[in-house]
């Protein structure tokens, strides 16, 4: 099932990256990197955060009509219904990656909504060490649950910290505050990427 979503999403891309949605890329690129901070792309996180790029495009950034670039997909391709919920409700978060269960799946604990996800037991090995904190999205098809491409691996240092904040934006019962956070957590990362000498606490501040 996974390779179904991936397909779509690989055909989203092509569609919506080139020709008239080219300028449209252009300036969701610009604006992503201005909230997440900008990354040469001889870096070995740039990849990763071009993956984290092109999820938020396709899910999160919203046209000049307002409208997001998978609603428009959905409208204008056949797809069955509970896949096309699938892809408009894909829970965007903040994660740990806990462990292999018994039956061999990987648990995810999500911890900006407080709940446990088990990924489908077949589901491609992830490259995380147990207790890593990511941010990243989860979409759940045909009630399986699948961790799309674009993961950002936070410092461990700063995982009290992250959970300590995460209760409060939780509370607030906002997607735009939560997604706010999320891009936010994106941007200390890359701070603290370029600023390695100083202790990750000191630069994962919140107000």
């Amino acid at each position: 099932m996974l390779d179904i979503v991936h397909d779509h999403l690989d055909k989203v891309l092509s569609l919506y990256t080139q020709g008239q949605f080219f300028a449209e890329l252009k300036e969701a690129k610009d604006k992503y990197f201005s909230l997440t901070g900008k990354l040469d792309e001889d870096k070995d996180e740039f990849e990763p955060r071009m993956n984290s790029f092109n999820d938020w495009y396709v899910f999160q950034h919203r046209q000049k009509d307002g409208s997001k670039v998978i609603e428009e997909y959905i409208r204008n391709n056949v797809l069955d219904e509970e896949l096309s919920q699938a892809f408009l409700n894909v829970n965007h978060s903040l994660f740990e990656f806990n462990r292999s269960s018994f039956r061999k799946q990987i648990v995810l604990k999500d911890i900006l909504h407080d709940e446990k996800i088990v990924l489908k037991k077949d589901h491609p090995t992830i490259s995380l060490m147990e207790g890593d904190v990511f941010t990243g999205r989860v979409i759940k098809y045909k009630s399986e649950y699948y961790l799309l491409k674009g993961v950002c691996i936070l410092p461990q240092g700063v995982k009290s910290i992250l959970k300590k904040q995460s209760k409060k934006v939780r509370k607030l019962n906002s997607f735009e505050d939560e997604l706010n956070f999320l891009l936010h957590l994106e941007a200390l990362k890359t701070k603290a990427m370029h600023y390695s000498h100083i202790d990750p606490t000191k630069i994962f501040i919140f107000s």
